[in-house]
């Protein structure tokens, strides 16, 4: 195993022949510590969590609803009392929300607008609801229903990265740095993402991308084979990312309610769910997107992990150990939702396969090598998911 980086905060990058890169601990975790936080390379709301009103700061994805708004919005007006207000994250924050003047965007500060429009959105500023970019966003959301769990947008902030670097050539490295697979790979993966008539769709994404924006910096990446690479690299390096503001008040309120408090809480939060459900679903209470992270692209998948990348309350990773970690340990995250590793081997392996064209051989799955290649009746969800 060959090593790559070497940092001193705990974790060095090194390389295997047959892994690639992996994430190896230099020093002692334990569980909770803070292995490390990224700001991502790029990040993007998801397309229909945006156009159904879950609003959120258009770079960093900052809930920019009070907790009261956003209650009163997921249960549709079921609830419009919220006890201890005062415990909401942002309800000293508003004052500081900024517009583009442009397009009308929102962010949750200036200092958001500056970074997003110095790294990507001067070129996709499009105050023209009649803009090509538009049409992009709409044609995009014609072949991918929600769950989401990628965006076009995603892809185009990327190219406008590249094309407003100031140094084009590295960024291209950058990006190339997340793409490592075969061009049959990259197809089943396009295939996956878009489905059957996949073939048809990447050629009007690629031609709408073409027409959407100046390109020049960023060409290689709008090839046929290129852009089958991008879709594959946004499809299996995209890291989920939520915010929620109801949740960030739930956990301020644990933690300074009176027990005599609590109960009125705990009472309040059955009835919101509640209401929740009836409405959207407990599936989508968050804001929704997804974003592109360097150091967090080199952790390996164990259906053992013992570390977990959270967020709180914007796109900014933490890295947290779940297990304790010694000097010399792989770093390994779950690809897979934490409810469903313990699904049989058979499932988990499959769905690794469908999604991200590995199999798997941590330590559980090498436990379990011997067990039937069968499908329990709690794994249908999760084999839905891989087909």
């Amino acid at each position: 195993m060959a090593e790559m980086d070497t940092d001193d905060k705990g974790y060095t990058i090194t390389y295997d022949p047959l892994k690639g890169k992996c994430l190896v601990a230099t020093k002692h975790f334990k569980v909770d510590d803070l292995i490390f936080e990224e700001e991502p390379f790029v990040s993007c709301q998801f397309s229909w969590n945006s156009l159904y009103g879950y609003r959120a700061c258009n770079h960093c994805l900052c809930p920019l609803e009070t907790t009261s708004e956003n209650i009163v919005r997921l249960t549709n007006a079921a609830i419009t009392e919220v006890p201890f207000e005062e415990y909401c994250p942002i309800k000293d924050k508003t004052h500081n929300y900024v517009q583009c003047e442009s397009c009308k965007v929102w962010y949750c500060s200036s200092t958001c607008l500056e970074t997003a429009y110095n790294r990507y959105h001067q070129l996709l500023c499009r105050p023209d609801s009649n803009d090509p970019l538009h049409y992009l966003e709409e044609l995009w959301r014609t072949m991918h229903y929600p769950p989401e769990s990628h965006n076009i947008m995603l892809l185009c902030r990327l190219l406008a990265t590249i094309e407003l670097s100031a140094s084009p050539q590295q960024a291209n490295q950058t990006v190339s740095n997340f793409c490592h697979r075969t061009e049959n790979e990259n197809e089943h993966l396009a295939h996956k993402m878009l489905g059957e008539k996949f073939v048809e769709q990447i050629e009007q994404l690629r031609f709408g991308v073409l027409k959407s924006m100046p390109v020049r910096e960023s060409s290689q990446w709008l090839t046929p084979t290129g852009f089958k690479s991008l879709l594959a690299l946004v499809g299996t390096n995209g890291q989920g990312v939520g915010t929620s503001v109801f949740h960030q008040w739930a956990n301020n309120c644990k933690k300074h309610l009176s027990p005599d408090q609590m109960e009125l809480f705990e009472q309040f939060i059955d009835s919101a769910y509640d209401a929740m459900e009836q409405v959207v679903g407990v599936d989508f209470l968050d804001n929704e997107g997804s974003a592109l992270f360097q150091n967090h692209s080199s952790i390996n998948h164990s259906c053992f992990p013992n570390a977990a990348s959270v967020f709180d309350g914007n796109h900014v990773l933490r890295l947290v150990a779940i297990r304790m970690i010694e000097p010399g340990d792989e770093i390994n995250i779950s690809y897979i939702a934490p409810c469903e590793l313990d699904h049989s081997r058979h499932t988990r392996q499959k769905y690794l396969q469908e999604n991200y064209v590995f199999t798997c051989r941590c330590i559980k799955c090498e436990e379990q090598i011997n067990d039937p290649d069968i499908t329990s009746d709690d794994d249908s969800e999760m084999e839905e998911d891989s087909t």
